[in-house]
């Protein structure tokens, strides 16, 4: 039996990052278990947006402190990770979406966050893709940018590894293994690996390893998607990316294409039961291609970027993340239950939180004080709940399908 002070179950983003952070602050021997090869789930699928402004202020604090680490590991290591900072434009229409950015506004301010109001004509300067009518409520953020999800998970590994930690991967964790309230390691196919403190990042399956210790995260697994068009003489990968709730989508350049997510107004859920071993390969059933989808979203997204209607599709990427009822991330040890923590319920937004909730994570483990509160983000916070009750997926899926940030 193999023993470790600290043993993460996943070797995603968020397992990666808290990787890092424990290393650094030397927490000991620390293990990830990874199911299949690490940095290859869906951290790799995500858009990858880093959008510093937030309609909840509590967090901005975990997107800067991705920002952060980027630019650490970039000058420790020597290597770029190829973070396009090219700014987010954030565009809104209706009065209520207008009256939404306003509020932004002032919390980005409010957060210190540098930030430009903008017309119509100042937005087509930055997007030549982009038509905005009349009257459009613009605010340019010049610091924002995107960055490939699986270069930074690597890099996150990659450090942590530098480090000391160690990374296993092709490692199938079957269970969490506990005496009493007590976790004392995992069950794995190659064996039982034993550890003061298990950390449970897996990911969408994080729900599932949970509920073996009759455990009840509050979120579900919901299609994430986007698509990319072909090349167009418009694009450039030197444009700012764009959150557009009117059309309830964002945009950012691939390159010399466009790459376009659009939010359904019935977003797609999947019974934690019924979720596959690896994402390569898997097919939905509901909407498997995303016709549906994007046949709903294109209409309201072509008002204001017209070539996407004629333009061809490249790409359709699809993947889950998990969402939660509230919006909130599932961060934390739960009560009651010895020697756990999690790290999941990211609501799309893992990539841009990473860093944020690794250093947390790290600072509960070596007995500090949080950089940034967690109280929002207990995993206990919905009291008893069923993660596997329909109603319940339903409303996970409604919390995606009203996001109208990056």
């Amino acid at each position: 039996m193999e023993t470790a002070d600290v043993l993460i179950i996943g070797a995603g983003v968020l397992g990666g990052s808290i990787a890092y952070y424990l290393a650094k602050q030397n927490a000991g021997r620390v293990l990830v278990l990874e199911k299949n090869s690490a940095a290859q789930g869906n951290s790799s699928l995500a858009a990858g947006l880093l959008t510093r402004g937030r309609f909840k202020a509590h967090h901005i604090p975990f997107v800067l402190e991705t920002y952060q680490a980027i630019n650490e590991i970039e000058h420790v290591s020597g290597r770029s990770l190829a973070m396009r900072q090219t700014g987010c434009l954030y565009a809104a229409i209706s009065p209520r979406n207008q009256s939404q950015l306003v509020e932004l506004a002032a919390i980005s301010k409010s957060a210190g966050l540098k930030m430009e109001s903008l017309d119509e004509t100042d937005a087509a300067q930055l997007l030549p893709w982009l038509k905005l009518p009349p009257g459009s409520n613009v605010i340019f953020m010049p610091d924002d940018g995107y960055i490939d999800g699986y270069q930074l998970t690597s890099a996150y590994l990659r450090s942590a590894a530098a480090l000391g930690v160690e990374v296993v991967e092709n490692t199938l964790v079957h269970a969490i293994q506990k005496i009493g309230r007590r976790v004392t390691g995992v069950l794995t196919d190659r064996g039982e690996f034993s550890a003061g403190l298990v950390i449970d990042a897996a990911g969408i399956w994080a729900g599932l390893l949970a509920l073996e210790l009759e455990i009840a995260l509050p979120m579900a697994p919901i299609r994430s998607h986007y698509w990319v068009t072909d090349i167009h003489d418009l694009v450039s990968p030197d444009q700012p990316f764009l959150i557009l709730p009117d059309a309830r989508a964002y945009a950012r350049p691939e390159s010399n294409r466009l790459l376009f997510g659009l939010r359904e107004q019935n977003s797609v859920y999947v019974n934690p039961r019924e979720l596959p071993a690896a994402m390569p390969g898997y097919t939905f059933k509901q909407d498997p291609n995303g016709w549906d989808s994007l046949l709903e979203g294109l209409p309201a997204f072509s008002k204001f970027v017209p070539f996407s209607e004629n333009v061809g599709i490249a790409h359709y990427i699809k993947g889950f993340s998990n969402y939660t009822p509230d919006g909130e991330f599932i961060l934390g040890a739960y009560p009651d239950m010895e020697g756990f923590m999690v790290a999941s319920g990211c609501n799309g937004a893992g990539i841009a939180i990473s860093a944020g909730a690794g250093r947390a994570i790290a600072d509960l483990v070596t007995g500090q004080p949080p950089f940034t509160s967690l109280t929002p983000h207990r995993p206990d916070r919905f009291g008893t709940i069923n993660p596997l009750d329909p109603n319940f997926l339903q409303r996970c899926a409604e919390s995606r399908s009203g996001k109208i940030s990056g």
